[in-house]
């Protein structure tokens, strides 16, 4: 089944827009390209801000619902997000050694974010949910933020053109996502491990209040984020905000 794509000059938040076509009873893979969005969301409540040439994109689909589905979410969206700008731009292997995947779901160059992923979930009925997945690329200029390091896709070469980056992230999405059903999670987390921060990265982890720094240690077999303290104590991580030291 192909994907429905609508492309709009300007919206508040391409994500908000789906959800509303979700929670109005939207049928499967709808995908929405934004060229401006006036009120843009990230995760964890912070504001995104989508200038003009950046990619701000979202899409909508139905899934199982179920606990599984859920926890694999962030690296199917992850994996598409680097596999499909990777092709959109047509990396060479140098280049892509620069961009790296950082749990949960933002991608860096150089360690600096890029792009980030808000994904969003509503229920369809009892075995069936609806699936919003938005992603924000920093693909000609990145917003200037105080609070973390920015960078736009340009610094690295010529960005493609945002509908290209779209196209190309569903095309990796269907992928991963046929990948998954047939060889099973443990492929999504091998292939985001490949696509991640090297083993051993500097991580600061932001949860509850309080802040935790260790060693990135790869994921365990249910795909939480394992960090390794200074005091040698292995921790697995659920939820929480990384920041790369």
């Amino acid at each position: 089944m192909t994907w429905r794509f609508e492309i709009y000059e300007t919206l508040a938040s391409t994500s908000d827009f789906c959800r509303e076509r979700a929670e109005a009873g939207e049928k499967t893979r709808l995908a929405v390209l934004a060229r401006r969005q006036s009120a843009a969301r990230g995760s964890r409540g912070r504001t995104w801000e989508s200038g003009e040439g950046n990619l701000a994109f979202s899409f909508l689909f139905h899934a199982p619902e179920t606990a599984s589905f859920r926890s694999i979410l962030p690296y199917l969206a992850g994996l598409a997000l680097y596999d499909g700008l990777v092709e959109a731009a047509a990396l060479s292997p140098d280049e892509c050694q620069q961009l790296h995947l950082k749990w949960p779901n933002d991608l860096l160059l150089n360690s600096h974010k890029m792009a980030g992923i808000l994904i969003e979930t509503g229920v369809v009925f009892a075995t069936v949910c609806w699936v919003v997945i938005g992603i924000g690329v920093n693909l000609q200029k990145a917003p200037t933020l105080t609070e973390r390091k920015v960078v736009a896709f340009s610094a690295l070469k010529p960005p493609p053109e945002p509908q290209l980056c779209a196209e190309s992230i569903l095309r990796a999405f269907d992928k991963w996502w046929n990948e998954w059903q047939k060889e099973g999670e443990a492929t999504l987390w091998k292939a985001w491990l490949k696509r991640a921060h090297p083993l051993g990265t500097r991580l600061i982890l932001e949860r509850h209040g309080k802040r935790t720094s260790g060693r990135f240690a790869g994921l365990d077999v249910q795909g939480r984020l394992l960090l390794t303290q200074d005091d040698g104590t292995v921790t697995s991580v659920v939820t929480g905000d990384v920041i790369c030291e």
